[in-house]
């Protein structure tokens, strides 16, 4: 077949199916988005993620070209337009309902949401549009064209769903109402009012992880209606043993990642449920009324058999739909609430346990090692190389490459929740801004020089020297205990933050550092074999040679000696019996610190992508943090008794004052 002939069918097929086809492409891209958009929480692979971002954005594009082409569909006489015509008109609200999205991913970004409004004029534009192909492609002398009312109701509701689901993520003039508080005495009561049970642990888990998300508000970055005003005995989970622990953040995560990225927020009101059966019952009577009409005609009209297809699989979808609302956490707790019911007590249980078996993100942590030689000295091919250097993105890509990704171990969470509880005790709910100084006061170690200048110099180069340090004890004195396996663990994951999510350690200047100590590496362990470089870095009396220079030299790491310093470190942590412990614990501090200065965009936009152990961190330091007090009044300090709501009172009014105190954060 020759290639006019092939442009000559390509054109009649455009022609004759043009409008069908695009159609069809965008129910493609919508089955896509439900089955994909809620699991790309927990998938990391770049591959789901760019599928994801290409039918995201074709679904609208498709759409926009097929309501162009229907605006000027050829009508032969207005009349009397036809059949096929009136089935054209009848793909407009189709098309739609598709712009409406579906219920797993409404917005692609967290910047997505802060365009709510701009979309209203979207929406209404093309509603306008529709409105005027359906006037069109009317012909009152067909059944089809009364078709057009409920898919036009449908597709409405789907649209508004869309932009009041982007609208109510963030409203500006958010603060405490008399609504939170009441929902805030209904579960507490709801949750004291479960039967003494064990089978509906997992319900009052669910429950619990929604009030401390709602009171929190994770992603509102200035809510002022912080638990540590409004806490009880039973919202703590400081009795929870660390993989519990982690499960309840999970479950808040989630809660976050649905108000961000999907429908669900809105889906489980009154309003949206009603809204939600009302247009799947005009689905539902379009297709049964359609297949009526044409019911001696599907195989032998194409036209015909084309829209049934497609009512079909909308229809479906729309279904798969409402069927996976009675399977979410949101369910769990929209159904706590109704405890009286009968069939709720017996069907809750079953349907909490199903939920806490859901996975809710990927459950691993990234890991990069700068001691492994392929980082120091592999180079890439001289085609991809040049590309590659054309635009200066060798050394990310090698990053890229090389890192890799590790399952958390249960060991590695109680690690981190006990040295989480070990450095509370220091921290006195106050801004976590120490790196490594609590540990040291804790262990009584400060006089030790090398580890106190390791904390005390920048957090990219203190990220840098005790890395090295760390592989270099594990390659010499490691052992199988939990401090040492998670002490590796969290090195590899802090130098990979550093490597490939430096915004989530709030550093700007991390790539200068780390081509800086790459280069200082290179030359060392280019000379030697890697255990011979190891034992050296751990000797007293071993020079080094100076680092070479970087191509474009910089104030940042002028005067900085990596392997000196690293040889400091390792010969003061050598002389202690506990320095797993020790290591870890600096480890531990140091994930806290970057994780609460991480900005809460940062957090939110890694949740679409598989999440990141440092969120988890980051909001079991939220539940426990009061970023309005600087300081520690006197009459409030350290003691054996806990921390209770009347001292925050006392704590608030000393600071701020009475009167201040009482009008700002309500406290009485």
């Amino acid at each position: 077949m020759s290639l006019i002939t092939c442009i000559s069918f390509v054109k009649r097929l455009w022609v004759a199916w043009g409008i069908q086809l695009l159609v069809a492409a965008t129910v493609a891209c919508k089955i896509v988005l439900a089955i994909l958009g809620s699991r790309r929480k927990y998938v990391t692979w770049i591959s789901t993620n760019l599928l994801i971002w290409a039918t995201y954005l074709l679904l609208s594009y498709f759409a926009t070209i097929a309501l162009g082409k229907l605006t000027v569909v050829r009508i032969d006489d207005p009349k009397n337009p036809g059949y096929d015509v009136v089935l054209q008109g009848l793909l407009a609200p189709l098309l739609l309902m598709q712009l409406g999205y579906a219920d797993s991913i409404t917005a692609y970004a967290v910047e997505d949401n802060r365009l709510g409004l701009r979309q209203i004029l979207n929406i209404g534009a093309t509603v306008g549009v529709v409105v005027w192909i359906l006037v069109r492609c009317w012909d009152s002398s067909s059944p089809v064209s009364m078709l057009f009312f409920p898919l036009f109701v449908a597709g409405i509701i789907k649209s508004v769903g869309w932009v009041w689901a982007l609208q109510s993520v963030y409203d500006e003039n958010s603060s405490v109402t008399t609504e939170d508080m009441s929902e805030e005495a209904g579960i507490k009561q709801v949750f004291e009012a479960f039967p003494d049970d064990e089978k509906f642990a997992s319900t009052k888990d669910v429950l619990k992880a929604y009030y401390r998300f709602d009171c929190l508000k994770p992603h509102l970055v200035n809510w002022l209606y912080h638990p540590l005003f409004i806490s009880r005995d039973w919202m703590s989970i400081d009795s929870y043993p660390a993989d519990r622990a982690f499960t309840m953040t999970e479950i808040e995560l989630n809660f976050m990642f649905d108000v961000l990225y999907t429908k669900a927020p809105i889906l489980y009101t009154k309003r949206g449920l009603i809204g939600r059966f009302i247009g799947f019952f005009c689905l539902v009577s379009t297709l049964c009324r359609f297949s009526v009409i044409f019911k001696n005609a599907f195989l032998i009209d194409m036209y015909i058999t084309c829209t049934y297809a497609l009512l079909m699989a909308v229809t479906s979808l729309e279904l798969y739909q409402i069927t996976m609302l009675a399977f979410s956490d949101w369910a769990v707790v929209k159904m706590s609430m109704h405890l009286k019911a009968p069939l709720v007590l017996r069907l809750l249980p079953l349907l909490a346990r199903r939920c806490m078996k859901q996975k809710r993100w990927s459950r691993s942590v990234g890991q990069l090692n700068l001691l492994d030689r392929r980082l120091l000295y592999e180079q890439w091919s001289k085609p991809v190389a040049t590309i590659l250097d054309l635009f200066e993105k060798g050394e990310i890509f090698r990053r890229y490459w090389l890192h890799s990704s590790q399952a958390i171990p249960s060991s590695l969470k109680v690690l981190v929740v006990q040295n989480m509880a070990e450095l509370e005790k220091q921290r006195h709910l106050l801004p976590f801004t120490e790196r490594g100084d609590w540990t040291l006061d804790t262990y009584g170690i400060r006089e030790k020089q090398g580890l106190s200048n390791s904390i005390e110099m920048s957090f990219d180069r203190s990220i840098i020297i005790w890395h090295i340090a760390t592989e270099i004890l594990h390659e010499l004195e490691g052992d199988n205990s939990d401090a040492c396996r998670g002490s590796k663990l969290l090195s590899d994951y802090m130098i990979y933050l550093l490597a490939l999510r430096p915004y989530m350690l709030s550093l700007t200047t991390a790539d200068i550092t780390l081509e800086y100590a790459c280069c200082a590496l290179r030359p060392f362990l280019r000379q030697q074999d890697i255990r011979e470089a190891i034992s050296k870095l751990s000797l007293a009396d071993e020079d080094f040679p100076d680092p070479v220079e970087l191509s474009k030299p910089t104030m940042i790491t002028h005067g900085w000696h990596v392997l000196p310093e690293v040889q400091k470190l390792v010969i003061d942590l050598r002389m202690m019996d506990n320095k797993w412990e020790i290591i870890s614990s600096i480890w531990v501090e140091m994930l806290c610190y970057a994780a609460y200065r991480c900005q809460v965009y940062h957090h939110a936009k890694r949740l679409r992508r598989g999440g990141e152990l440092i969120t988890h961190v980051w909001l079991l330091l939220a539940h426990k943090t009061d970023k309005y007090r600087s300081e520690i009044p006197k009459d409030l300090a350290p003691s054996s008794k806990p921390f209770t709501r009347k001292d925050s009172s006392s704590c608030f009014q000393k600071i701020f004052g009475k009167r201040d105190a009482k009008t700002r954060y309500n406290l009485t």
